[in-house]
């Protein structure tokens, strides 16, 4: 059965509130997110990588007690687990997330 092709556009057209999120695609245990960033999350941690690929803008990953790190468009970022961590977004960005499926209901 072939699958389902998802359209980023249309799924990005359907997120108008910041750091709501989508899935647009799930391989095994692990979904494809798409979010819009915008302000400040509050810190967190998770107990499996995760990867961020920024679309469109530009986002900063704080580290608690650590770095803050500047991912631009067309670059992405992986984040280890355990590593505590926020996103945030000056100005609205477009972000992939590679993590596991259950992640956000930690």
């Amino acid at each position: 059965m072939p699958e389902r092709k998802t359209s980023i556009a249309e799924a990005a057209a359907l997120l108008v509130q910041p750091f709501t999120h989508t899935v647009v695609g799930q391989v095994d245990d692990y979904c494809a997110y798409l979010s819009r960033f915008q302000g400040a999350y509050k810190f967190h941690e998770h107990a499996k990588d995760e990867m961020y690929l920024v679309l469109e803008g530009e986002i900063l990953i704080d580290y608690y007690d650590g770095p803050t790190v500047p991912v631009r468009q067309g670059e992405a970022l992986v984040l280890r687990a355990g590593e505590r961590h926020r996103s945030r977004a000056e100005k609205e960005a477009l972000v992939l997330m590679f993590k596991a499926a259950h992640l956000f209901a930690e």
